[in-house]
């Protein structure tokens, strides 16, 4: 039974889970009473996002309209819902396309809802939380399988824990449209898509089938697709491997997409179920299963789950930022340090510049994994530390929001790379340099972990001028932290924002 959070366990109200998936985009509706969760409405559009990227990674303009016009059609279902009883993400085609931003802002526009794009990780981890969710607690080791328009997951954990987890660049669009594109089924075409498929598995393959697990799972559109069918035909749902390679006998014989006339198989799903088969047959070759059972549950009600089972998503981004910071064995005190100097920093400018809340999570979060770096070398320990940060899973954070934490992390020190700061979102460009400034602050004053440094200084935002101050005392005092003022003037030259230093010489 699912655990509801203080938050949601004594409310009545409704929630809803959007997932903008590559192959349909996807919407539950759940009402949360006295403890429980009832779903009351599902929308489905097979929208067909992933079609529509071009080899360049665009998005076209067909696909955009589509897209759009299923997002106003969500709005209306659901615009009577406050902000927080709604959770909607994207997945692989919006994390890989390169217009992604300016499609984003008309996108959010039509749902009436911010959409967060999450990475393959959280989304894994995402998918098992909604099948473990439609399960008993059994205290089995299950493999979970989920095939996407774009993307595979494969999961192992045991109750609500996943354990291992990776994200596969092949879903049943991407594959369809890679090897048949034009609708043509043939031996030739088969075997190139199979060698596409284990190439993409053979570096995971091994460390999967080593681990033990008592049952395997199948869930989204092509594999319960591939379960219907098999029902119809036979009588039983259960996917095995002689059934898939019959399955893919009668695709063959039917040479085209269009003639794929299986009984169970609906019309929205038949132009992509090739791709799909294809890809659930080598993932049950490479993985040596016999068998697979298909559940209803997948990614959106992961969504929905999550939503429920947490006061608020930074709990969870919390939780991850402190077990990647305690794996790379960073300071805890002058992570909490830096903190509260860049905390203090930001309660000032927000004297004259008024900023969203986030950002003081993202002040606290990247002075927690300021050093983490150090692990693998001093030198250019920020590179590092940002490199860990963008590539590791952080569950909770969504794509765009690792990608900004990274970012801060990576230029906290020395000149910073505009290059990756200038291809962040316009609209929150000039807020994330103004944090970046602070944050650079923040090291500087607590380099030399002498917490002195933290008294008698000031800063104030006038218009584009950020200006540091503090008495001739202070500046006598610490003569590190002064020179370290002066290099950090230079470093941030380039900035829309001009660093001054109040300082006694400047005075004279």
């Amino acid at each position: 039974m699912l655990k509801l959070s203080g938050f949601w366990r004594n409310r009545t109200e409704e929630i809803a889970a959007v997932d903008l998936g590559s192959n349909s985009f996807h919407m539950i509706i759940a009402r949360v009473e006295d403890g429980q969760i009832n779903v009351i409405d599902r929308l489905k559009e097979p929208v067909r996002l992933g079609y529509g990227l071009s080899d360049d990674g665009t998005l076209d303009d067909l696909s955009k309209r589509r897209a759009l016009d299923c997002l106003e059609r969500f709005h209306q279902r659901i615009k009577h819902l406050p902000a927080a009883c709604v959770r909607a993400v994207g997945t692989r085609t919006l994390r890989q396309a390169k217009n992604v931003y300016s499609f984003l802002d008309q996108a959010e526009r039509a749902l009436g809802f911010d959409i967060q794009i999450i990475s393959g990780a959280e989304e894994a981890r995402l998918v098992y939380q909604g099948v473990a969710f439609g399960l008993e607690d059994d205290h089995q080791t299950r493999l979970v399988i989920d095939i996407g328009g774009g993307s595979t997951e494969l999961i192992i954990g045991e109750d609500f824990t996943p354990k291992s987890l990776e994200s596969l660049g092949m879903g049943c669009v991407s594959v369809t449209k890679r090897f048949f594109s034009d609708g043509t089924i043939s031996k030739k075409h088969i075997k190139a898509a199979e060698i596409y498929c284990l190439q993409k598995l053979e570096p995971f393959s091994h460390h999967f089938r080593r681990q033990a697990w008592q049952r395997a799972i199948g869930c989204s559109g092509s594999i319960k697709a591939v379960s219907s069918v098999l029902g119809a035909q036979t009588g039983h749902p259960l996917i095995t491997s002689e059934a898939l390679d019959d399955l893919l006998s009668q695709c063959r014989q039917a040479g085209h997409t269009d003639e794929l006339k299986l009984e169970g198989l609906s019309k929205t799903r038949q132009p992509v179920f090739i791709g799909g088969l294809v890809i659930l047959r080598c993932v049950m070759q490479a993985l040596k299963l016999e068998s697979l059972e298909a559940s209803p549950w997948a990614l959106r009600e992961g969504v929905l789950f999550d939503l429920l089972g947490h006061d608020s998503m930074s709990d969870m981004r919390e939780q991850s930022v402190l077990t990647l910071s305690r794996r790379f064995h960073a300071d805890q005190d002058h992570a909490e340090h830096s903190n509260r100097v860049a905390q203090k920093l930001l309660r000032q400018v927000l004297s004259s510049r008024e900023l969203s809340e986030d950002w003081s999570r993202y002040l606290h979060w990247a002075c927690q994994l300021q050093e983490i770096g150090l692990d693998i070398n001093h030198d250019k320990f920020q590179v590092h530390s940002g490199y860990i940060v963008a590539n590791s899973h952080l569950a909770g954070f969504g794509f765009d929001e690792q990608n900004r934490l990274a970012t801060l992390v990576r230029n906290q020190r020395k000149k910073p790379d505009w290059s990756t700061i200038e291809v962040l979102p316009q609209e929150e460009l000039d807020d994330f340099i103004l944090i970046l400034h602070i944050f650079r602050l923040a090291c500087v004053l607590t380099r030399s972990r002498d917490q002195k440094q933290d008294i008698g200084w000031s800063v104030h935002l006038n218009d584009d001028t950020l200006h540091f101050s503090a008495p001739p005392a202070w500046w006598d005092s610490q003569p590190l932290a002064s020179a370290d003022l002066k290099s950090e003037v230079r470093a941030m030259k380039k900035s829309r924002y001009q660093l001054v230093l109040n300082s006694p010489e400047d005075d004279g």
